[in-house]
């Protein structure tokens, strides 16, 4: 399993056994991140088989809009894997909560995949 180091945007993967958390810090302020997002997931998805999946936002300063389609995207994919998925983003950043409020409705109707807004 690889990072993905674009400049400002960083996303750090750590295993301990079973498990694996994504870290996303930094900016997402890409025009087209599809381009990047689309293939570094595509490439990561069979790694993630059989493994349970932690998505950190928290860390993340900035994200345009442009960012939101592959992120669900990516998480339809991991649902159609089977793979039990965590979301957390900051419960106390607005932008944040906006941002996450639509993944959280499409969340719902998924079988593997819980988004939970943290708060310290």
């Amino acid at each position: 399993m690889e990072n993905l180091d674009t400049g400002s945007l960083k996303i750090n993967l750590k295993q301990n056994g079973n498990k694996v958390t994504m870290t996303w810090e930094g900016e997402s302020d890409s025009r087209n991140p599809m381009i990047i997002l689309t293939p570094y997931f595509d490439n990561l998805l069979p790694e993630l088989n059989e493994k349970e999946l932690i998505i950190d936002y928290t860390q993340l300063k900035y994200m345009n809009s442009s960012t939101v389609a592959p992120i669900i995207q990516f998480v339809k994919k991991i649902d159609n894997f089977q793979i039990n998925t965590i979301i957390l983003y900051d419960g106390n950043s607005k932008w944040q909560t906006a941002s996450f409020k639509a993944l959280q409705t499409l969340s719902a109707k998924m079988k593997y995949i819980t988004v939970k807004g943290k708060t310290p």
